[in-house]
């Protein structure tokens, strides 16, 4: 298609191309505009996307059908080439190219609403962790800490500021650039006032909500307020929200902090109000959100109990496989060390180093869990048949610790993880907020084809009501998520604002080292 086409078929493809008028028929194509100069395309194209986004505002945007999903892998041999079927939705919208390191050239004005929706003051850079009095400590001091003490190799100490995509026009140009939209940043803030609307007045929350709100159905079998308090954090602190940087959620993230650090034990667990089940999730939940905490912040009084936190996931780690459970020791699942490698992964973005064993065994648990012996697809433990959730969970991790982005059992595994994503029929937020993870970090066709499917599904089942509803996600509809009535409306509803801020809550993967010349994924401690 020609540049001076693409006004047009963007008219057609939307139904706003005017063909008859007052019963005559009006060309308004190739002729007309390939006498318009480049100059004026360009302005024409500028001011089109501009009309574009005022019409999605004002009409609330079109919305895709609602996705299905199936319960198995799709088998080999049937991945197919996942090539969107137009064009223009390869990136997510017509204006968005994923593969230009720069946003669009659509400027940013004092009314632009992506910067109206991102508001908060920035983040100050974390600039190569230097100590300052409210800074992060030194790395040696930091190593004496935790003995024997390395950076995750998946994650570059080139880094400078990995927080920094957080806040303000920062965040506005990663959703530009990434793939999101105005509407998906207006679901991740009305869902982001749900929240805060349900905190407890001792600073916690719990995952029923009606416990705290009449209002809302109670939903949610699974107790643990610290679990509950972390799931609450974490996409406030994913959308830049410090306890420290004035802004309308500034005090409900310190009183969320505050919980933690006072209910917070000597060794470091943070486990409170739940059963045993629950202990070593909750923990790991919890342990990211201070981790996040003081790496957005600097707060030095959050350093210590971030610390310790991360203490009690390495001596919890089961010796002998190298995974995580419900409690200290016991041989691990992949759920549950899913949560514990993301907290270490948090608190190596803070300046935290991690002890090499615990990576070590981080990676020979991943080696157990495989499923084939090609390290493609991941069971919930060892010795187990794969399970896609698992497999997507399981994934992210490797790319945490290290596997390159063009290795082929990662490329094969997600590639098996988009087509089973393609044709499922469940509603499954878990396994979506691991599965857009691994695949925004993989980019390429199945990304740019999975996004604007999970993403328009996301904004169009939030409840938009005027009840205490607003803003939140029903577990049980308009179709019963798989965890849902387990996990509770703030489970469903943290994990859907998590999935819409993946494209600035993280600083791309890959990205920082590819940038700096390296071998950014270097092969993980202990082999695999």
């Amino acid at each position: 298609m020609r540049l001076h086409e693409l006004p047009l078929r963007i008219l057609e493809r939307i139904g706003l191309a005017p063909q008859v008028w007052d019963g005559r028929e009006i060309d308004i194509g190739h002729g007309t505009l390939r006498s318009v100069p480049s100059w004026g395309v360009s302005l024409l194209l500028h001011g089109f996307a501009l009309l574009l986004l005022a019409l999605l505002i004002q009409t609330g945007g079109a919305v895709a059908p609602e996705r299905a999903f199936t319960s198995e892998l799709s088998p080999p041999g049937e991945l197919g080439d996942l090539t969107s079927l137009v064009e223009a939705d390869r990136s997510g919208d017509p204006f968005t190219d994923l593969d230009d390191p720069n946003p669009p050239s659509m400027g940013f004005g004092p009314d632009d609403p992506l910067i109206k929706l991102s508001s908060q003051p920035e983040i100050p850079g974390l600039v190569a962790f230097a100590p300052e009095p409210a800074g992060p400590a030194p790395r040696s001091e930091l190593s004496t800490s935790l003995m024997g003490a390395a950076p995750l190799p998946g994650l570059s100490m080139n880094i400078q500021a990995p927080f920094s995509g957080r806040s303000g026009i920062g965040r506005a140009e990663l959703v530009r650039r990434e793939g999101g939209t105005v509407h998906s940043e207006k679901a991740v803030e009305e869902g982001l006032a749900w929240i805060v609307r349900h905190q407890k007045a001792d600073g916690s929350w719990v995952l029923n909500a009606s416990e705290t709100c009449q209002a809302c159905p109670s939903q949610g079998t699974i107790v643990s307020q610290t679990g509950a308090t972390g799931l609450a954090l974490l996409p406030l602190l994913g959308a830049g929200y410090s306890h420290t940087v004035k802004s309308r959620h500034q005090a409900a993230v310190r009183r969320g902090l505050d919980w933690l650090r006072a209910n917070q034990q000597e060794n470091g667990d943070l486990h409170v109000g739940g059963n045993g089940i629950s202990w070593l999730y909750s923990h790991a939940i919890a342990s990211m959100a201070l981790c996040e905490a003081y790496g957005l912040s600097r707060d030095p009084e959050l350093r210590e109990p971030a610390l310790r936190a991360i203490r009690f996931i390495v001596e919890a780690q089961d010796p002998t496989t190298g995974g995580w459970r419900y409690r200290p020791g016991q041989a691990g699942d992949t759920s549950v060390f899913g949560w514990n490698i993301f907290a270490l992964r948090s608190a190596n973005l803070a300046g935290l180093e991690i002890p090499k064993r615990t990576l070590r065994g981080c990676t020979d648990y991943l080696n157990l869990a495989a499923a084939d012996g090609k390290k493609v697809l991941y069971a919930y433990q060892p010795n187990q048949a794969a399970s896609p959730v698992m497999t997507a969970e399981a994934l992210v991790g490797r790319q945490i610790l290290g596997w390159r982005r063009e290795n082929p059992s990662l490329i094969k595994g997600a590639g098996r993880v988009a087509a089973h994503l393609e044709k499922s029929e469940d509603r499954n937020i878990y396994y979506w907020y691991y599965a857009t993870q691994l695949l925004h970090n993989m980019r390429g066709k199945d990304w740019e084809r999975w996004n604007p499917h999970v993403r328009e599904a996301l904004i169009r089942t939030q409840v938009r009501d005027d009840d205490c509803t607003n803003g939140s996600w029903d577990p049980s509809s308009p179709s019963q998520d798989r965890w849902g009535n387990a996990g509770g409306r703030l489970f469903q509803t943290s994990l859907s604002i998590l999935t819409l801020e993946v494209y600035y809550r993280y600083l791309p993967l890959y990205r920082t080292a590819d940038e700096a010349g390296m071998d950014e994924t270097p092969t993980p401690p202990g082999g695999g």
